[in-house]
């Protein structure tokens, strides 16, 4: 399976080739491509609209599983292009050629040096990856008809109650904020060589 997964290996071309797919396609679309296949071909899910919690655990994630899969899929493509570049990257450093010359196994030296030492780069496009959750909130709550903060956007913009947009505008500001901030914390715990 590492050798499969290896830099221009068959796995690494799948992959690839599914991440720059999900990447270039618009969230709208797949969110109509899931509604295709899961609500009306195989009539597993429903088509649109949301449920509350106490009407049952299954109806509730019934209507958020589409909608959070089409939200995710730019996500994930980005996260498997930059962990792949950065993965490839460190194996190609002189201290992975010592952990194989020690006898280390290739899984262990993928996961606790290569990944370990790359972790840096990810973890940061997850924190910028969050604007693109962001943006996507507005897209993906009009493709599946959700009652959520987009849709809640749409309808200030659309009716310029300014000040609601600004308190809208102000509370994703924060969240962004946060997160970067938990993002540049998490740097000490993934190099110890960071200092602030």
């Amino acid at each position: 399976m590492i050798a499969a997964w290896r830099h221009g290996g068959w796995l690494d071309r799948v992959l690839m080739g599914f991440s720059s797919l999900g990447f270039s396609v618009p969230i709208f679309v797949v969110g109509y491509l899931l509604i295709w296949v899961f609500a009306l071909k195989l009539q597993w899910l429903p088509v649109q609209g949301y449920d509350r919690l106490s009407a049952g655990l299954w109806p509730w994630l019934s209507h958020l599983l589409m909608p959070a899969l089409a939200l995710s899929v730019i996500y994930i493509a980005l996260i498997a292009r930059v962990t792949r570049a950065s993965v490839a990257e460190a194996m190609t450093e002189d201290y992975i050629r010592t952990a194989r010359a020690k006898g280390i196994g290739e899984k262990q030296v993928l996961v606790r040096h290569a990944l370990a030492n790359a972790a840096v780069p990810i973890v940061t496009v997850i924190g910028i990856g969050v604007a693109l959750l962001i943006g996507g909130v507005v897209v993906t709550e009009s493709v599946f008809n959700i009652p959520g903060l987009g849709s809640l956007t749409v309808d200030a913009v659309l009716s310029r109650d300014f000040p609601l947009i600004q308190g809208i505008t102000l509370f994703f500001s924060v969240i962004y904020v946060l997160i970067n901030l938990l993002v540049d914390v998490s740097y000490l715990v993934f190099d110890p060589r960071i200092r602030y």
